[in-house]
């Protein structure tokens, strides 16, 4: 039996909503018209629970619930193995700060960095 050292990146990842049932969505590099869900790589030795509030508290101007955990998604990446912790968070306000940020309607989504797996997310966790 061989062993293979397999790059793994660890995600945690939000789907946050508002009472409208609108999404938000980010903007990580101004410069690139395609929006991601707000998420961040989980740092060695982080719980991604501490992760997710860490990410959502850092969205000034976003009055939100806590982070709720709805599952894990593993799969192949660009950059090796990814693990993806999902959670879901009601909020309101408009976020300001440095990285853009806009509510889209879920029948409406923008463009996203990774094509369909963003709206798959979304439709996982909202229902919609």
């Amino acid at each position: 039996m061989s062993e293979t050292s397999v790059e793994t990146q660890v995600i945690a990842n939000l789907v946050i909503t508002n009472a409208n049932g609108h999404v938000l969505f980010v903007r990580y590099d101004p410069e690139n018209e395609k929006w991601w869900l707000p998420g961040r790589d989980v740092e060695p030795y982080t719980h991604p629970d501490d992760r997710a509030a860490q990410v959502l508290s850092e969205m000034e101007g976003l009055d939100a619930g806590a982070p709720v955990f709805d599952h894990v998604e593993s799969f192949r990446g660009r950059r090796g193995w990814h693990l993806a912790f999902h959670y879901k968070v009601e909020a309101s306000g408009t976020p300001t700060g440095d990285t853009p940020a806009q509510w889209f309607p879920t029948d409406s989504l923008p463009e996203t960095a990774h094509g369909g797996w963003e709206k798959h997310i979304v439709a996982k966790l909202t229902g919609s």
